[in-house]
């Protein structure tokens, strides 16, 4: 597998690992996830990635200077085209779930999910060409495993967490 597949699947993965922790926990405690709580929980998970990287490739002054700027750049695009994506989705289910769904608003819907998904993958093979020139090759592999370690973590916490079931008691 190439570091271009691996850094896409990555990306999808946090980006999914994050939607769905902020919806666990917002429905274990009873509520409906809002697009606030999940763009900060987003973002601090976004956080913790570039700080972690940085430690794991050991990243000169130089070279933070240009994958921060980089990275949260590409973070901010692609939560803007998920969370336009996530109300087409929405549309889209309402759409289907009439009783008579029109052709139309389907097909445009489809339409603007794929190209949404392809927008997201053109920015993470953008951001990999750009690492590619940034880091060396050791840092290279460092990335591609610290990518796949921080995911796998973030998904068992994320599984430790729906297997905890409702954690908070509220009182009246």
């Amino acid at each position: 597998m190439n570091t271009m597949k691996i850094a896409r699947t990555a990306s999808a993965c946090l980006v999914v690992a994050a939607l769905a922790a902020g919806s666990s926990a917002t429905l274990r405690a009873g509520q409906a996830a809002s697009p606030r709580q999940g763009a900060g929980l987003r973002q601090r998970i976004s956080e913790l990635y570039l700080l972690r990287l940085t430690r794991a490739l050991d990243l000169t002054e130089e070279q933070t200077a240009r994958v921060y700027p980089l990275l949260t750049r590409a973070e901010k695009e692609k939560a803007e085209i998920q969370r336009k994506t996530g109300l087409d989705l929405r549309n889209l289910r309402d759409e289907l779930a009439r009783p008579a769904p029109r052709d139309k608003e389907i097909d445009a819907l489809v339409v603007r999910i794929r190209e949404a998904r392809r927008l997201i993958r053109q920015t993470d093979e953008d951001v990999e060409a750009s690492l590619d020139r940034v880091l060396t090759p050791l840092q290279k592999a460092r990335y591609v495993i610290f990518t796949v370690e921080f995911l796998r973590g973030l998904q068992d916490r994320l599984a430790k967490g729906r297997d905890l079931g409702p954690s908070l008691k509220r009182t009246p």
